[in-house]
């Protein structure tokens, strides 16, 4: 089975900007489509028209495959392994991999920054890979959560570390894969 389990809590901070710009351009991507089809037939519809609104219409359905994936970005367990979302690339690292999970310091340009704020962590044979996944920190950390991924208050950060932890256990103890 392949199910994924979501590590962090969908926060509707996330869930909110995600679903609105799903839905808006869900019925915009509708209402153009509707529209040149009907002028297509009609004979209503130049050339040069035509192309400006398939322009239009492969910009919306650029925002909306961004839109869902940003409401996808976080860390997810499952008995193959750990998988990372980000915005633009997944990443899958099997259990067999992976040794641990810690909060490492976020990596930010500017005076000041370095240090403010928490990211999780996953420790694999190859090195240590860095989730989008963060601690909560400063106001303008939180602005810069839209363009990173989830931040959550340090109790919910814990908690994801230790549903991590939990089930990379049960999967070493299963043989690599979760048992529940």
């Amino acid at each position: 089975m392949r199910r994924w389990r979501r590590a962090d809590p969908w926060t509707t901070r996330r869930q909110v900007p995600a679903g609105v710009a799903i839905l808006y351009g869900s019925l915009a991507l509708l209402v153009l489509s509707a529209g040149m089809v009907t002028e297509l037939v009609a004979g209503r519809l130049a050339a040069d028209q035509a192309g400006s609104m398939a322009v239009a219409i492969a910009v919306i359905v650029g925002v909306l495959l961004v839109a869902v994936r940003f409401h996808l970005v976080g860390v997810y367990h499952g008995e193959r392994g750990l998988l990372i979302r980000n915005v633009l690339f997944s990443r899958l690292l099997p259990w067999r991999e992976v040794t641990g999970f810690y909060p490492g310091p976020t990596v930010l340009s500017g005076p000041g920054l370095e240090g403010r704020q928490w990211t999780l962590c996953v420790l694999t044979r190859d090195g240590a890979v860095e989730t989008p996944v963060q601690s909560r920190g400063s106001v303008l950390m939180r602005q810069l959560e839209s363009l990173t991924g989830p931040a959550l208050p340090a109790a919910e950060f814990d908690l994801v570390i230790r549903r991590l932890r939990e089930a990379h256990a049960a999967a070493q103890a299963g043989g690599g894969a979760v048992v529940r």
